[in-house]
């Protein structure tokens, strides 16, 4: 990372990361996998609890390598449903 105007900002956003597999929720009826995609099987079962249906699932797709905007959006949806999970068993 590098420090710009006192942010950090990504450094080589262009570069793939290499990643084994990506976690997604998914349905039997459904025609893509929602939300989309998870970094770990914990954040993806989070979101299937979010979801609040039985018939969904979390797999896991392997994958060679991942982009950046992929890797934040992966990242960012396990943080936003393990938060909203959580809220919604204390509250």
């Amino acid at each position: 990372m590098k420090i710009q105007n006192g942010a950090d900002a990504l450094a080589g956003s262009a570069c793939p990361k290499k990643a084994t597999e990506l976690f997604y929720v998914t349905k039997p009826k459904a025609p893509k996998a929602l939300p989309e995609p998870f970094m770990t099987e914990i954040d993806a079962d989070c979101g299937h609890v979010a979801m609040r249906s039985a018939d969904a699932q979390a797999t896991a797709c392997l994958v060679d390598s991942i982009d950046e905007l992929t890797y934040w959006h992966a990242v960012n949806n396990g943080r936003g449903y393990r938060a909203f999970v959580g809220s919604a068993n204390h509250g």
